[in-house]
Order: structure tokens, then sequence, then C-alpha cells
């Protein structure tokens, strides 16, 4: 059997293409994005419908913590000044966005859900907030030429945002901060609030393995460091604890699956008994671990090392 060529050194730590094309490929062979059955409309609409209680559940204490900890490590690193302008991509209903104003000049709210914009003002409203602009519009949508946005902030904020999915749209980054950036996501195979549950149930209804994040943190990172830039990478595996009425479960996973091919009666059952099988006196309870990494580095500091 011929061996694969080894493929140089330096053509993963110095070769962008190289990483452009593993992330890219990561996302094409990812069992979620072949499978996934609607389009970009749908998901900001999915997003419309969960704003409210995503809104509610990021006021939790553990939220509120990490919030804290981002915000006190990006003061630390001088990315968060009096007189700095910020984006945050991805902002849902003002979680960050909140916080930041308090520190910086002024805030562009970037988020294209109707429901989570409407969370925000009600937000900026409520706590008397006067420097955040809201912009309804993805990412990609995004020209930076037409907002006036090339280089035209001191911080590019994203937590977990799925807008910052591809190369292409990290690289728009570097290109409106005149600064620093912050990029947040998920790494390994369970994530989302449905992160056990999908990675067990996925192989039993589909019969494949649900594999690793398709943008894990691993991807822009290592494009990052090809690029030439040395980004401060942090990891966090916090345990989530998810508690349920059974049917609430049921309602809660059909729907996810629903993305990514019908509910059949035998998938219906096959989630049904899974639900059981971590459920007592009517209560789903499940116990695990994810994995998150936290990104910040300076545009300026590219380095020939």
């Amino acid at each position: 059997m011929k061996k694969k060529p080894l493929i140089p050194a330096e053509a993963i730590t110095s070769n962008p293409e190289t990483w452009k094309r593993c992330w890219l490929d990561a996302k094409k062979r990812s069992p979620v994005n072949r499978r996934e059955r609607r389009g970009e409309a749908a998901e900001i609409e999915r997003w419309n419908i969960r704003a409210s209680s995503y809104a509610q559940h990021s006021e939790s204490e553990e939220s509120r913590d990490r919030r804290e900890w981002i915000t006190t490590w990006l003061e630390g690193e001088g990315a968060l000044q009096a007189d700095y302008r910020v984006l945050d991509i991805g902002a849902g209903p003002g979680n960050y966005a909140s916080v930041l104003s308090r520190k910086v000049a002024e805030v562009t709210a970037l988020e294209p859900a109707a429901s989570m914009t409407t969370i925000l003002k009600h937000r900026i409203t409520k706590e008397g907030i006067g420097n955040i602009r809201i912009t309804r519009k993805t990412w990609e949508e995004v020209s930076l030429e037409a907002e006036g946005w090339h280089e035209a902030f001191d911080l590019v904020f994203a937590s977990m945002c799925p807008g910052v999915g591809n190369p292409d749209m990290l690289v728009k980054m570097l290109a409106a901060s005149r600064n620093f950036c912050y990029l947040s996501g998920w790494s390994g195979p369970r994530w989302g609030k449905w992160g056990l549950s999908q990675s067990e149930l996925w192989p039993l209804i589909f019969a494949e393995q649900l594999e690793d994040y398709p943008s894990d943190i691993l991807y822009p990172f290592g494009l990052l460091y090809a690029l030439g830039y040395r980004p401060h990478l942090r990891f966090l595996q916090p345990r989530v604890h998810l508690e349920m009425d059974m049917e609430e479960a049921m309602q809660g996973l059909a729907e996810y699956f629903s993305r990514y091919t019908e509910i059949t009666p035998a998938i219906h059952e096959t989630i049904r008994t899974y639900v059981h099988s971590y459920s007592q006196r009517g209560r789903f309870t499940q116990l695990y671990t994810t994995c998150q990494g936290f990104m910040l580095w300076q545009v300026a500091s590219r380095t020939s090392c």
C-alpha cells in the first residue's frame, strides 16, 4: 500500500491556504453541514423563536460569571478603553454589547434576528444606554466599504458567533479592526444546548459519528498562526446541567433533529427511548462537559518568526 506523502511542517505553520483548505474541508465533511435542510433565512428565524429563552438563559449566574471573566481579561490586555469603538458581531439580545458599552465610547451591535434586536432595544431603554448602535444584518451581508467599517473599530468582537464560520469571514474581522480582535467558539464533539444528546443520538439516527464541531476554534487559530499572528488562546470546560420534563426534552430533540431529517415514527421512538434512559420520576437530566476556546489578538502584531 502506497503511503501518503508527509505534509512539510512549513506548509502547516506558514501557509494560510493549508488552513483555509482544512477549515473548508472540515465544514464540507461535517455531517451537520451535509445534512442541513434549511438555509440562512430559516436559521435566522430559529434565532427569532429562541430569542426570549436565550436572553433568559444568558442571565444565569454562570453566564454572568463568564462575561465578567472575559471582559476582565480583555481589560487586562488593553482591549477595552474609554475612547474605543467596538463592533459586536452576532450581538444577539445584547449580553455583551450592554456590558462593553459601559467600558468604551461606542458599540455597534450587528445582529440579523429581529426578535434579538427587539430585546436589545428594550435593554438599551431600560438601562439608559446611549452609546449602542444596532445594525440588522448578517456579517456576510456587511460591506465594509459601504458601511465605512474598514479599520473602523478598535475591537472587533465575536462571541460564539456562527457568522464567523469560514476563512473569509475571519479575514473580514481583521479588515474591520485597527487594533484588537476577539473570537470565541466551540471545540470538540459536544456543542450547543444538546451537546451530549446530539453526539449520542446522531449515530443512532444516521448510522454515522457526529465528529467535532465543523468550525472548531482550532481552524481560525491555525489560520491566524499561518498569517503571522500569535493569538492568546484560552480554554474553558464548563459543566452543563440539563434538567427538564421528559416531554420538553423529546420536543426539543425532535425540533433539533428536524433540521437534518424528517422525524419519522421510528426516529421519534429512538428519541423517546433515549430520553427515558436519562429520566427519573418524569425528569430528564444530563450532566456533561463541553469545551470552548477564546482568542484575543492584535492586527498589528504579525510576526516573522
